[in-house]
């Protein structure tokens, strides 16, 4: 029995682990995603007449901007697709440019609309709810197991305490956390434009103004 206890607690070890290793999963999944996003949207949206049928460009080759957002450039895959690809894109309202010879073809493009940020915006909003139920889903299936156990006396009710508790506190700490990565990705996005979305997200960026007001000070005193 009291091998089972140590069991079952090392179930609510393994169950913060994994929590652990979903909020870290979501920071690595929100890393490539900013305004270029919004610019290479617009892209994924173009279809190209190649051979009497409407191709999608992002089939006929790579969305790239490794200059910054604003500056787009598409690796076309096969060159003879080149011409077909800066007549649409021309037709579009682009002015694409392409060296002779070269695979690439750039487009100077202006900043993102307040709508396709939102749209981004919307995408963090997303992953951000993904995280917190992945969170959720490792706490309820670890207190079920927990209640089982204690349920055919495999432990007892002080180590199934302790453990809910625990497991409790780290999914609580957690799941703040994730909101908050969430918002100042979503602050880094749409900038002027963020609002708080729920009532968590409101307290988080209080204390994230109040942050950013004081490391202003800060800075300020030092140049003083």
């Amino acid at each position: 029995m009291a091998g089972r206890g140590k069991e079952e607690e090392g179930d609510s070890v393994e169950a913060q682990e994994n929590m652990h290793v979903a909020l870290e999963t979501f920071k690595e999944s929100l890393i490539p995603i900013g305004s270029e996003e919004a610019n290479k949207n617009v892209f994924a949206t173009i279809k190209v007449m190649v051979g009497g049928i409407r191709r999608r460009l992002v089939d006929l080759g790579n969305v790239e901007a490794p200059e910054g957002p604003l500056k787009i450039q598409l690796m076309i895959f096969n060159k003879e697709h080149i011409p077909l690809v800066m007549e649409q894109l021309k037709e579009d309202g682009f002015k694409p440019r392409s060296d002779p010879g070269s695979q690439y073809v750039k487009i100077d493009v202006p900043p993102p609309t307040r709508l396709q940020l939102m749209d981004i915006a919307a995408d963090v909003d997303r992953r951000t709810k993904s995280c917190v139920g992945a969170l959720t889903k490792i706490k309820s299936n670890t207190s079920q197991r927990l209640m089982k156990a204690l349920e055919n006396e495999y432990i007892e009710q002080k180590i199934a305490g302790v453990a809910n508790k625990n497991m409790e506190k780290t999914f609580t700490k957690l799941e703040k956390e994730a909101v908050k990565i969430g918002m100042i990705k979503k602050i880094e996005i749409l900038g002027k434009w963020y609002s708080p979305d729920n009532d968590l997200e409101k307290i988080l960026y209080k204390t994230y103004q109040e942050a950013q007001k004081k490391k202003i000070e800060k800075s300020e005193s030092k140049s003083d």
